[in-house]
């Protein structure tokens, strides 16, 4: 939602740049009543964007994809290099697709947004897409949800929690699915106050594609890193 209301705010600025190339004339005012069968169409559709390499073969994209989903029928179209769609027969089909992902093609992350009927194809944020984090070093007294989600609260936007028993004994399992910001370095963790200590908690992050451990972000390994440049003598 963040990323939709900032592409709202640059299209905004962008407008009032323009100053008099348009004027209120320009306008076209339609209805605001968006036809059943359009909803349901954008219900059943996902937009995915291939986060680094989208220079891809699109065949062999689209049979790989089919297979990892286990759906023959949904309908994949390329609307341009790395960015495309894919309408489902049903919503439990589609809605399966984004609850058990994060997906990839050829260890290059697949980014998917649900279709808006309000929002035009080129102005979905693929820059942000949800992991599962697992967090080590908690102490059982501090096993609570709130404090899961304060640890990631500079991380991202906490989108679920998950703690669980381990072994019917005091000691649990968490993790919390955040939306992270895939341009920046990812956190290796935080450090948890509990008043007369602090303790350190380590992230681990599930199903990482292409991760760059000179300079902490996806979408590269660090021997192609730009900003670090990789030293095969150390």
């Amino acid at each position: 939602m963040a990323g939709e209301n900032e592409n709202e705010l640059r299209l905004a600025a962008l407008c009032k740049s323009l100053g008099d190339l348009w004027s209120a004339s320009d306008v076209v005012e339609v209805s605001t009543e968006i036809p059943p069968n359009k909803r349901q169409e954008c219900n059943l559709t996902l937009f995915g964007k291939l986060f680094s390499k989208p220079n891809v073969n699109f065949q062999a994209f689209s049979s790989t994809m089919k297979k990892a989903w286990k759906v023959d029928s949904v309908a994949c179209l390329q609307k341009a290099p790395g960015l495309f769609s894919f309408v489902f027969q049903t919503e439990e089909e589609k809605d399966r697709i984004l609850k058990t992902g994060r997906w990839s093609f050829a260890s290059n992350l697949l980014v998917l947004k649900q279709c808006r009927p309000e929002i035009p194809e080129h102005c979905y944020n693929f820059s942000c897409c949800a992991f599962w984090v697992q967090m080590g070093g908690i102490p059982p007294g501090w096993f609570k949800e709130d404090v899961f989600a304060d640890l990631v609260e500079k991380v991202g936007r906490v989108v679920d929690i998950q703690l669980e028993a381990r072994a019917n004994g005091p000691y649990k399992a968490g993790k919390v699915k955040v939306d992270l910001d895939l341009t920046s370095p990812l956190k290796s963790g935080a450090i948890l106050d509990i008043g007369h200590k602090n303790l350190w908690v380590e992230f681990k992050y599930e199903r990482l594609s292409h991760y760059c451990y000179s300079c902490g972000r996806i979408g590269h390994y660090a021997t192609n890193c730009e900003e670090i440049p990789y030293d095969q003598t150390k």
